[in-house]
């Protein structure tokens, strides 16, 4: 690829969303070390949404780019939500209506919005599961803050301060984990508050593969299908159509992005919305949707929504719009390979790198992973039997992901999933994408040399530490 063309790419790709994705000038890598174009010698295992183009991605942003027009932005942007919905509908029954965000954070304002315009001036409690393990700016956008410098306009917004006066968040917690790294049974808790609030605007917001792939128990959805608009963050997007099918028949909303499994580059979120609610709302008053006006524009929300749309600005995202393109094209190419194949080699890698971290002194993997997603694995890294606090697993990260490695097959940088903290302890991840599971697919071999080795550099690190 031509620098011009690596250029206009990178151009586009960091464009449309917040301060995550910009290139800093001394590096040109983002604040997690990655360039979205320069991918050849990168060997991916990470989880989170930092990723770059793949060979196969690399060709559709080109093909993209190159027949990219503005004046079309509503046919593409139309084209990408029928393709979405076919991707992800089993029948005619199942069907919602598709709200866009330039990331996996800015959906969390949704529900606030729809709870604000269905019951106007009602307080809303919104309980949000496992919030150490989602995106980054999740938690403040919960509580109906900014949560970034930049919005997908390139205006800068004040980072911390309410979006709107209009609507107030009244958030409830639930930790994850305990202590001792234990996955905790949230359902108890999230049972306990919504009796108590009964009589209150009420958002549940579950979540089904975290950053270190947690599932909540979704059975709490059947126990309180009335008075409760359920959300569940499947921004990973590590799951099976199925479940998509059953919660959204259900009336539950659900949160994806292409950025993590389907390895597009940052930052691309949808959040899929049973039709009954868009028909619910579009009935009625949308003015407090002017209080999001630095969040979302008019091509974020459905046609059908001309309540909401009306309100809000028109801004052509063509950064998002690409974001999509290649999350959607690799969306395709996945699910062409039967699922119980596809689901078996995800295991089987699993079961590898479990076994292979299970050797080692420097490792220990983290409690009840048995319970989490196949597709990620979580593992705290110690030195001298004491696990690394995060601020020193930070530092062992950046080193790995900064520095040239040997012995790879085909690679020279590797990338792995970012420390997550719980309490005072952190853990790192490595996570396998679709891009990685199809390749090897079509190959009809699997091969995990490379995932080897990728343990058995962060172990070499582990092996320099003199002093932490």
């Amino acid at each position: 690829m031509s620098k011009s063309i690596k250029k206009v790419l990178s151009e586009i790709l960091t464009s449309g969303c917040d301060e995550r994705i910009f290139l800093r000038d001394e590096t040109q890598a983002n604040k997690y070390h990655l360039n979205p174009v320069d991918f050849e010698d990168l060997f991916h295992r990470g989880s989170c949404t930092c990723g770059t183009l793949t060979p196969f991605a690399e060709e559709v942003a080109i093909d993209f780019a190159n027949n990219y027009e503005e004046s079309s932005y509503s046919q593409i942007l139309k084209n990408q939500t029928k393709r979405l919905q076919f991707l992800l509908r089993e029948s005619d029954e199942d069907q919602f209506h598709v709200y866009y965000g330039p990331s996996g954070s800015d959906l969390m304002y949704f529900p606030l919005l729809f709870q604000a315009i269905i019951n106007p001036n009602k307080p809303i409690i919104n309980i949000v599961s496992c919030p150490e393990e989602l995106g980054s700016g999740s938690k403040a956008a919960a509580k109906g803050q900014f949560y970034s410098e930049w919005n997908q306009f390139g205006e800068r917004i004040p980072v911390g301060k309410n979006v709107t006066g209009s609507i107030k968040s009244n958030v409830h917690f639930l930790p994850a984990r305990s202590l001792d790294g234990s996955i905790l049974d949230r359902k108890k808790a999230i049972r306990e508050l919504i009796q108590q609030q009964s009589d209150q605007s009420i958002i549940g917001n579950l979540v089904f593969g975290s950053k270190s792939g947690i599932k909540d128990d979704l059975d709490i959805i059947d126990e309180f299908s009335k008075g409760v608009m359920w959300v569940v963050d499947m921004c990973q997007f590590r799951t099976d159509r199925k479940l998509i099918h059953d919660l959204i028949k259900k009336g539950v909303m659900i949160m994806v992005t292409g950025s993590k499994f389907y390895q597009a580059p940052p930052f691309c979120g949808a959040l899929l919305v049973p039709k009954l609610w868009s028909d619910l709302m579009s009935k009625l008053d949308a003015q407090v949707a002017v209080g999001l006006r630095k969040i979302f524009c008019v091509s974020d929300i459905p046609l059908a929504m001309e309540n909401i749309r009306k309100h809000l600005i028109d801004f052509k995202n063509q950064g998002l719009r690409m974001r999509w393109e290649i999350a959607l094209r690799e969306m395709e190419e996945y699910m062409s390979f039967d699922s119980s194949e596809t689901n078996a080699l995800i295991r089987r890698w699993s079961q590898v790198v479990i076994g292979r971290l299970a050797l080692s002194d420097s490792f220990r993997l983290m409690p009840d992973i048995e319970l989490t997603n196949d597709s990620i694995v979580s593992f705290m890294v110690l030195y001298n039997g004491r696990a690394l606090n995060n601020k020193e697993l930070k530092n062992l990260f950046d080193r790995i992901i900064t520095e040239r490695h040997e012995g790879l097959l085909g690679f020279h940088r590797v990338f792995i999933g970012q420390p997550v903290q719980y309490g005072d302890k952190s853990f790192i991840r490595l996570a396998i994408g679709s891009y990685s599971v199809r390749k090897q697919m079509e190959k009809k071999k699997f091969d995990p040399k490379n995932d080897i080795r990728l343990i058995e550099i962060i172990e070499e690190y582990v092996g320099k530490i003199h002093s932490v």
